[in-house]
């Protein structure tokens, strides 16, 4: 909502959790024909000016050209205002590869007997990519993978270089691009962006520098792992805790090395034999007497 609809953002109640109306849209909206399916989505939010006031959202997303969507988006408006007579806010998101596949209303005439109905619509492939790559919003990285998808949609080496720069970006610097985003802006563009196994496994060993420890955070979120990388991830963090657990030990066998010094300079033993035994060095083991 920040990154399509500020204002609205702005009037909106972010310290309660919205409510999802996604399965009351399918019972009011039936599907159009069989064995089609529509990305959808239809979200009740709280206003902050009161407690009884709030605005339903809705998105569609359309992937390909089609002459009857303004129609469709009318008739959810027109069903779902019927339903909750309250305040709507609707935005179509068009990820499809036609240029000149712009609807943004939808208009009816019959007799005297006049329509318009307007909606917010947003145009993947008229945006511009060194803009949304300059955002401080994690969500230009979902526009940047749409637009890339269309891009590529037949050239596996063109969709592999997007690939790859969309997963450096992220993984460079994941402080910039807001850390709790990164694990599922990942698995998005992994999905979207998908490319042949050989490319896959290239990819995992060029990025494999860049994840390090973040493959322990990634492990702490709730998001599944990005097919791609989840080989990666795993051998990182088994890496990681076969690490772990080397200096777990090391430190053990260490800490045991302190108290036979302990115990042998409270014997008065000579500070070089206690050397030659343990292994400390002069500065440790001054160190041990005076906490001593």
């Amino acid at each position: 909502m920040l990154f399509f609809a500020p204002d609205l953002y702005e009037e909106m109640d972010w310290s309660k959790t919205p409510d999802s109306l996604e399965q009351e849209l399918h019972r009011i909206f039936p599907k159009w024909k069989k064995g089609t399916k529509y990305t959808d989505k239809l979200m009740k939010v709280p206003l902050k000016s009161s407690k009884e006031q709030w605005v339903l959202v809705h998105v569609e997303v359309q992937a390909d050209e089609d002459n009857d969507f303004s129609k469709r988006m009318f008739q959810y408006f027109y069903r779902i205002f019927d339903k909750y007579n309250k305040n709507i806010y609707a935005i179509a998101l068009l990820a499809d590869p036609t240029y000149t596949f712009k609807p943004t209303a939808y208009e009816y005439q019959f007799h005297g007997t006049h329509l318009t109905y307007a909606y917010n619509a947003y145009k993947f492939l008229d945006q511009d990519e060194e803009k949304l790559l300059q955002s401080d919003n994690p969500f230009a990285y979902v526009v940047l993978a749409g637009i890339y998808m269309q891009k590529s949609r037949n050239d596996a080496d063109k969709r592999y270089q997007f690939k790859r720069r969309l997963f450096e970006l992220l993984l460079q610097d994941p402080e910039k691009n807001a850390r709790e985003y990164v694990h599922s802006l990942l698995y998005f563009i992994d999905y979207v962006l998908q490319i042949p196994e050989d490319m896959s496994k290239k990819l995992q060993e060029e990025v494999k520098p860049m994840i390090g420890k973040e493959a322990n955070d990634m492990d702490k979120t709730k998001h599944p792992d990005p097919p791609t990388l989840k080989p990666l991830l795993d051998e990182l963090r088994q890496e990681g805790k076969e690490l772990g657990r080397r200096e777990g030990i090391a430190e053990g066998q260490r800490e045991r090395t302190k108290e036979i010094a302990v115990a042998m300079l409270k014997e008065g033993i000579p500070i070089e034999s206690i050397m030659k035994v343990t292994g400390l060095n002069d500065e440790e083991l001054s160190e041990i007497k005076s906490r001593m």
